[in-house]
């Protein structure tokens, strides 16, 4: 039975519009990582020019690390080229913008994945916290799924950004998901909701 012209009108408008809105979302995201690239281009410019500190993009990675120093940024920076991930902060000065790498995380039988970054007061002071998960694939001797470890980063007294030890040395903080040696393991703090719960059970002592 033949359509009626005006639904097939309706039916390629609705194609039309539909192929257009795919289009149009690619552009903003593609716009939106040129503009990142861009101002993290300024931060690094040096001479005459002001550099100007990466604008906050969650979807880029680029998070406000104001309860740590004033206007500042923290970027999960991707390198393609070895597979690592960089942790920086970037903190506007009277010239132009610093920017600290605090955190490496390396190739460790796979390419590192953070999961999740976000903060947490310990101690009365403020933490940068990242969820971080190796893909790990050793079905030989009966070991595959993620390996993850929790990292914590707190200001020294000098005001530098260094590893939080008690976070990190947790044993808690660092297990596999998956199977390890045939056996079904199951690793609990995947989410930031998950630490948290953690820390402030840890804290009050509860189980």
């Amino acid at each position: 039975m033949d359509m009626p012209k005006d639904s097939l009108r309706t039916t390629e408008l609705h194609r039309f519009w539909g192929f257009r809105k795919k289009r149009i979302k690619r552009f903003l995201e593609c716009l939106a990582c040129c503009l990142l690239l861009s101002s993290a281009s300024l931060a690094n410019a040096s001479g005459d020019e002001r550099a100007v500190c990466p604008a906050v993009l969650p979807s880029m990675g680029v998070f406000s690390a104001e309860k740590i120093y004033k206007n500042s940024v923290v970027w999960i920076e991707k390198n393609d080229t070895d597979h690592t991930i960089n942790l920086s902060i970037y903190r506007p000065t009277s010239n132009d913008c610093e920017k600290t790498v605090f955190a490496k995380y390396s190739i460790e039988g796979g390419a590192p994945n953070v999961d999740s970054l976000f903060f947490l007061n310990l101690d009365g002071k403020a933490n940068i916290f990242t969820i971080v998960h190796w893909d790990v694939n050793s079905r030989g001797i009966g070991t595959y799924g993620k390996y993850y470890q929790i990292y914590a980063y707190t200001t020294d007294e000098q005001g530098r950004l260094i590893e939080n030890k008690r976070v990190v040395d947790n044993s808690a903080m660092t297990g596999m998901d998956g199977y390890q040696e045939g056996e079904q393991t199951l690793f609990p703090y995947k989410t930031a909701g998950a630490v948290k719960s953690f820390f402030k059970c840890n804290k009050a002592k509860c189980k």
